[in-house]
This record gives structure tokens, sequence and C-alpha cells, in this order.
């Protein structure tokens, strides 16, 4: 039998061979309950009722509002190093805070690998009591603890999912908020720590106060110490033909309208934030090319490259992601072409926790002014053959091509949709 690996790993390491470029190198448990759960049907009845009424063709109206990287706050002399971290930058890990509105903030650090060049965020949240709720706390540098002492005294931290670029800093970072409670997703495995459906199961090398449940209308006995103020729809999937399951949380920040989500979906910007140029030099970073090639490989479409003065037209695959929300094609590819039913299942469910009007994601720009339609829209290939986004069958060959080497080698499990069907030629 062959070793097992973190597919996510796996598919970093191939799509550094097979993206056809070179890399791009750089020089440097609640007494409330009951009355929750009948308002929450109140609210999921409203909400359902809404989503049939409406048209799912035009759900394409997300946009950012409030995204300002530009107006970052950062703190370099408080110290940009930490060892060990899982990959590069190494000496000068920046991160750059910056305000999401509503109460909330983003912390964000760079994620590389190989030829992979992205932005990786913590959403941090002030709660009613002033205390600060942390969704997916990076690599604890002085900086970022800097950044963060700032908003207030740390209460409550959350490993949102089992991504390892997610997971791997937080055994670091609750050793600095030794004091805060600490709420994972189930499904936890590998080197940075294991967890099965309940906090009996967790080895996570740190102490764990809870672990989501799989259940929405779980007892009050299960709930985290601030369920009063955020819902939770936890995704699951057993996929014992992979190195393990695959998990995400997604949260309701009831007070603000808010979802607040990981990996689930994405909204790629026009342009890089600055934060690219702590690590690559200005030239590298002016270049054209530089912010198309960058998304491509972040989200593992081929460098296809096609004629027109515009760089929508340049680089097909960018023009077609960027600009709206959608989710990632390697999750799409990998993750939801293997579980669509429970996909599909979760993303249903959170629209019915209630209204909101933005989303907060891990990575690329937030905030994203987006409802319940526009977040169901970003799936609606789940439904059946769709052209949105416009991604060309041509751009899908390097995943399909991933896909087969995966079932051919027995690395995964086999493939159950065709997840880009209806895609234009």
């Amino acid at each position: 039998m062959p070793t097992k690996i973190p597919l996510l790993l796996l598919v970093l390491i191939l799509s550094a061979v097979l993206t056809p470029s070179s890399p791009l190198v750089p020089d440097k448990a609640n007494p409330t309950a009951s009355r929750r759960s009948l308002l929450g049907s109140l609210s999921n009845a409203i909400v359902t009722a809404s989503t049939l009424l409406s048209n799912p063709e035009t759900s394409w109206a997300a946009k950012l509002e409030g995204y300002q990287p530009e107006a970052a706050v950062t703190a370099p002399s408080a110290g940009r190093f930490f060892f060990p971290t899982l990959t590069p930058p190494f000496q000068n890990r920046a991160t750059y805070r910056y305000e999401l509105g509503r109460n909330a903030w983003a912390l964000e650090q760079l994620l590389t690998f190989a030829n992979v060049t992205a932005t990786v965020r913590t959403v941090v949240v002030k709660m009613k009591d002033g205390g600060l709720w942390v969704n997916g706390p990076q690599w604890p540098t002085g900086e970022y603890c800097q950044l963060l002492d700032e908003l207030g005294p740390v209460k409550h931290v959350v490993l949102p999912c089992n991504a390892i670029e997610h997971k791997a800093p937080v055994a670091s970072f609750v050793k600095r908020y030794s004091e805060a409670s600490v709420w994972i997703t189930p499904g936890q495995y590998g080197l940075f720590g294991i967890s099965g459906l309940d906090k009996r199961s967790c080895k996570m090398g740190y102490r764990v106060d809870g672990v989501f449940s799989l259940d929405s209308s779980s007892s009050s006995d299960s709930l985290p110490p601030w369920a009063d103020e955020f819902d939770i729809r936890t995704l699951y999937v057993s996929l014992p033909e992979n190195a393990g399951p695959v998990s995400e949380a997604a949260f309701l920040h009831k007070p603000t309208n808010t979802l607040i989500t990981t990996d689930a979906v994405v909204f790629i910007p026009d342009s890089p934030p600055e934060i690219f140029r702590t690590y690559f030099e200005d030239e590298t970073v002016d270049k054209p090319s530089f912010w198309p090639k960058s998304v491509l490989q972040s989200v593992f479409l081929p460098l296809r490259t096609g004629a027109g003065p515009t760089i929508d037209e340049s680089w097909p695959g960018f023009g077609s992601t960027r600009g709206r929300l959608i989710r990632a094609p390697i999750l799409r590819a990998f993750a939801d072409s293997r579980a669509p039913n429970e996909v599909r299942a979760w993303t249903r469910s959170i629209t019915e926790m209630g209204r909101f009007d933005r989303v907060l994601t891990a990575h690329f720009a937030s905030p994203i002014a987006a409802g319940p339609n526009d977040f169901l829209g970003a799936f609606k290939y789940l439904d059946g053959p769709t052209s949105d986004p416009p991604i060309s069958c041509r751009d899908w060959e390097l995943l399909d091509g991933l896909n087969s080497f995966i079932e051919d080698t027995k690395l995964g499990a086999q493939v159950k949709y065709d997840f880009k069907q209806g895609c234009p030629p």
C-alpha cells in the first residue's frame, strides 16, 4: 500500500511539477438553547422561503465592499521571525492588520509553497464583552501578537478546518494565549494533531475545550460559550481512501449579519495586496503578469495565455475567476467531486442559519457584500451543468489530470461527480 500523505500537500507538490511555467522566485453550554432553537427555526423558514422565491441564475451580484488592505497597520519592529513555521516566509513573515468593519479585523500573512503564494487571513471579532474571538490564528510572531493584543484580550480560539495551513500554527498560538478557550472542527489528523468527533478523542498537543458538533440542534452542553453570538454549521466528510477526513465550520455572527468561512468560497481582487511586496521585489509585483500568474497558481488553474489587449484576455483563467464569489477550483475538483451530497447539504444549511449580507473568508479578499443566494450561487454546479463561473474546459485539464493521477495511484477516493459539467470550450 502506498504511503498516505495529506491531499493538499500532495497537490501542492504535483502542482509545482505540472504547472507549465517557471515558479515565481522571491528575493527576500447554554441556558438559552431552547429559545435559540425556536428563533433559529423561524429564521430558517424565512430564509428557505426567500431562497426558493429567488432566481439562482442571478446570484453573481457579490462584490467587495470595505476591502482596504492598503490601509493596513503593521509593526515590523515587534519582530517578523518565528521558528519553526511550515512554509516560507521564514526571516520576514510580515503581518498586516486592517479593518473589516462591524468590530472585525483581518490579520494577514503570506503562505508560500513552491510556485504558490497567497494570503492567509485570521478573522478577529470583538464580542459583546470586549473579548476577542480569533478564527484561524496564524504564526504568532512579535508583530502578529502586538497587532492582535492592541484589539483586546484573546478569549476564544477557533480552528475552523483541517487544512494544514490553518492547523499548523494553532499549537504555537494557544501556547502564547493559554487562557483562551479552544474549539476545533472534527476530523483532525496528521502530524499537527488528531481528533475524532468529540473532545475525548483529541490529541492535539494542547488543551481543547470542545469539538464542533455535526448536529446543529445539539444540546447546550456541547455548545461553545460564545454560541449566543454565533451560529455554527460543520462540514465533515469521511473519506477513508484519503489521508483523512475533510472538515470545515462556518459561522454566522448574528449581531453583525456576517458569515465567516475559511476555504468555502473566495473572492479574487483585481490586484495583489501590498503584503506581497514584503516577499517579492517591487519590480516583480509591478509586472502585469504577476497577479494573474499568482492567482492561477494558487487556485490550480493552468497558466494558459490568450490573445487580446486586456489582462482578462491575456490570462483567460484569471478573467473567468476574478471579481466574483466562487468556490476555489481546487476544492471543487478534489473535495466536491468526491462528496457532492455532503457539500450540497452543508452549503444549504449555512444559508438556513439566518440572513447575512456579507462574507469574510481566509484567502484573497474580504469583506464581500453577499447574501445567502450569492453564497449558494457559488455552488450551483452541484445542481447540474453551469457555465458560471466561465472557466474553460481547457482550464480544468490540470485538475482533471491530478484527479486521474490520484485515482490511478490509489492515493485518494474515487471521483463521484463531474465537477466541471457545463464548462464552456
